[in-house]
């Protein structure tokens, strides 16, 4: 019988160990890199959608972006509803920075699994969510 959380555990400690492998010379915690990426894709918002995407803690999201204003990356603009946050220039290089070396362990998985390996994955993450 097989234990999907001692699966899904394992597989992603395999693959985290990958990106890990090329992210760890910068520094930046899984969440950081998620938040990072996110905005040098979608440009500024706000906190709670960013939190959303990320599916975090509100208490790590908040440390994790007081650490990341505090050392020059983000800015925050207080909102009605959610503070909005977005990329300094710093900030908007280091993203590049994290984006290649993300590319390098997202093309070392791709390698490792297969363009069907990764639709599988594909699969299982759509129908995790719909359970929601």
């Amino acid at each position: 019988m097989c234990c999907p959380l001692g699966s899904l555990t394992l597989l992603s400690r395999k693959i985290g160990k990958m990106f890990r492998s090329h992210l760890s010379k910068l520094n930046v915690t899984n969440s950081q890199v998620g938040i990072f990426l996110i905005l040098h894709n979608k440009g500024e918002t706000s906190q709670s959608d960013l939190s959303k995407m990320l599916d975090l803690e509100r208490s790590t999201m908040s440390r994790d972006l007081v650490r990341l204003v505090n050392q020059g990356y983000l800015y925050k603009v207080k909102d009605k509803k959610s503070p909005q946050v977005g990329l300094t220039k710093k900030g908007q290089e280091f993203a590049c920075e994290i984006a290649q070396e993300w590319k390098k362990g997202y093309d070392e998985t791709r390698d490792l699994l297969g363009e069907n390996g990764l639709a599988a994955l594909k699969l299982l993450e759509q129908k995790l969510l719909e359970s929601k």
